[in-house]
């Protein structure tokens, strides 16, 4: 019916309201029930519940006796089977082919942790060791078969096996390791395919479990075996940002995952601040490095890819040019950071002559001003040290010579 208004709105109240998180969720959910092979997806899901009721029927009356192994045994036989059959129908039935190897993964994923957690049949060591194989075993499925579905579900049961099989007795570096595994396969797979909802999931199930574990468990005992995982995982992730934007379509390459690309220096850099507290200079070092690392993948993605990669490459430069100024005032006094700064607002206005940019022109001017002022609040300092060799003289000239 056509759209008709109170006298006296404005046409500024006449917007509609964005759908919210839970009404995008419904709707895909009901486009992906009512689209496609619709019986075959509808039946997969009816026979998973309706033969596990027949099972567990069964067993409680004890129609069918048979000892625990041999039960679990049984319904992973029938995962594996379920897995077989859709492997052999993927050309003539795509559909119906995915759906059955997506629910006989499933039965293996629930089957090895009941197994584990619940009834206690299955050592730890084996138990992870079954699950990192049935995870790359559904990453490989999945690229074979151009299935982005599927690697997201195996990527997911691969991450949630360990939380729902603790004990919480676990090393944390078998944990970390473990996941570092799944990132791996993350990676391998960000070399084949551009499939952004499976790195969001590595990227979210990787950082809030690595939070909350170090909100409830971490000491600073425990830093010499926590860093380099968190430094493998920064460098790791780093490096699917960069496949991704590589992997897209012609029309579409070099477009920047913003998510991987400020979030995992952002959410790395807050964990590395509460590894190195009690360390002196240990956050100006780590910024530093930081700032070390992005100059130098900028140029070495300008080096290789050139304009392919323009965009990343500039954001890279932002974050190296970031990093190096939250650097600063950790490490020096104000003087040496308003220096500092001039100097970095110098290079920033080299950038934009450069590349012929008002942007970073107008910022490095500006941090230069602003550099100077800071420098005079500070004020001139009379046990400053040599003389000549010192803030109050060196400051001053560099931010001259800026």
């Amino acid at each position: 019916r056509p759209h008709t208004r109170p006298a006296g709105l404005s046409d500024t109240f006449e917007e509609p309201l964005l759908p919210s998180v839970l009404e995008k969720g419904l709707e895909k959910a009901k486009a992906w029930i009512t689209s496609g092979n619709v019986p075959v997806k509808v039946g997969i899901i009816v026979t998973f519940i309706g033969v596990s009721f027949l099972l567990k029927y069964a067993i409680d009356k004890e129609l069918v006796v048979f000892p625990l192994e041999f039960r679990l045994l049984f319904v992973a036989v029938v995962g594996i089977a379920l897995t077989i059959i859709g492997w052999r129908l993927r050309d003539k039935m795509r559909v119906y082919a995915l759906s059955l190897q997506g629910g006989g993964i499933g039965i293996l994923f629930l089957t090895i942790f009941a197994a584990f957690r619940i009834w206690q049949l299955l050592p730890a060591g084996l138990t992870f060791a079954l699950l990192v194989i049935l995870t790359f075993l559904t990453g490989a499925l999945a690229v074979l078969q151009n299935s982005r579905v599927l690697a997201l579900f195996g990527i997911v049961g691969g991450f949630l096996a360990p939380v729902l099989a603790s004990t919480g007795q676990g090393s944390h570096v078998a944990l970390f390791s473990y996941y570092l595994v799944l990132n791996g396969a993350i990676l391998g797979i960000s070399w084949f395919k551009a499939w952004r909802e499976l790195n969001l999931a590595g990227f979210v199930f990787t950082f809030v479990i690595g939070g909350f574990w170090g909100y409830q468990y971490y000491k600073p005992e425990l830093m010499v075996s926590t860093m380099p995982v968190l430094v493998l995982h920064f460098l790791l992730y780093q490096a699917v940002a960069i496949l991704f934007a590589l992997r897209q379509p012609p029309e579409r390459i070099g477009v920047v995952d913003g998510t991987l690309v400020f979030g995992t220096p952002a959410i790395v850099f807050a964990l590395q601040a509460a590894l190195v507290q009690d360390t002196e200079y240990g956050l100006a070092i780590s910024a530093a490095v930081v700032a070390i690392f992005y100059a130098a993948i900028s140029v070495w993605l300008f080096r290789r890819k050139g304009d392919y990669l323009r965009l990343l490459t500039e954001t890279f430069i932002a974050l190296a040019v970031a990093f190096a100024t939250i650097a600063i005032p950790l490490a020096l006094d104000a003087r040496w950071t308003a220096a500092a700064w001039a100097l970095e607002g110098a290079a920033l206005v080299w950038i934009g002559v450069r590349q012929g940019h008002y942007l970073p022109k107008f910022a490095g001017a500006l941090l230069i001003m602003l550099s100077g002022g800071s420098f005079i609040d500070y004020g001139w300092r009379s046990n400053a040290g040599l003389a000549i060799l010192n803030g109050n003289l060196l400051g001053g000239l560099l931010i001259s010579l800026s």
